[in-house]
């Protein structure tokens, strides 16, 4: 089975829950699919690895209801593979509340983290007037490299921590579930 086929029966089956729903689990699993890719694995391992599409769809169609209305939409051929009863994982809160903290300590560190991110970026303008000075003062082509590379150096710093902080807030926000 190749990805492609393994994500349309996967979405298929998830058919009780909404399209939002869907497409997260399906992003995930292309994520799944992207990785062992990386680490030289074919379609077909990664399939057999990760079971039949109804397998998976059945591990996140858990509760009473939602086996009901997929078994609904199956043909009487086709058995509802076993759902684990009594509603949602125990488990969610409890992450909730893990990343919902994560959360709140990212936006406390958030206001030390985005200024300082902000100056490192707008820092090669104070390495330009330093170089005004510096180099008026005796020229140096060693000098002047120096600088550009310092400036370089300094912006991308101050972009790379202001990009990983933006991408650790929308993480935990997200998976907070706020």
């Amino acid at each position: 089975m190749t990805k492609t086929e393994f994500l349309q029966q996967l979405y298929n089956n998830l058919s009780p829950l909404s399209d939002g729903e869907r497409k997260e689990i399906i992003q995930d699993f292309e994520e799944h699919f992207s990785v062992g890719l990386e680490n030289g694995k074919t379609q077909e391992q990664i399939c057999s690895e990760l079971g039949s599409p109804e397998s998976c769809a059945a591990s996140y169609l858990q509760g009473a209801n939602a086996a009901e209305r997929y078994s609904q939409g199956r043909s009487a051929a086709y058995t509802v593979p076993s759902v684990k009863k009594g509603g949602a994982n125990p488990n969610d809160g409890r992450n909730r509340f893990l990343w919902s903290i994560m959360f709140l300590f990212l936006v406390i560190c958030a206001f030390g983290v985005y200024p300082t991110a902000v100056c490192l970026m707008l820092s090669p303008i104070a390495v330009a007037l330093l170089a005004l000075f510096v180099l008026a003062v005796s020229w140096s082509a060693a000098a002047a490299g120096f600088l550009v590379c310092l400036s370089v150096a300094l912006f991308s710093a101050g972009l790379l921590i202001f990009l990983a902080m933006t991408a650790l807030l929308k993480m935990s926000f997200k998976r907070s579930g706020f």
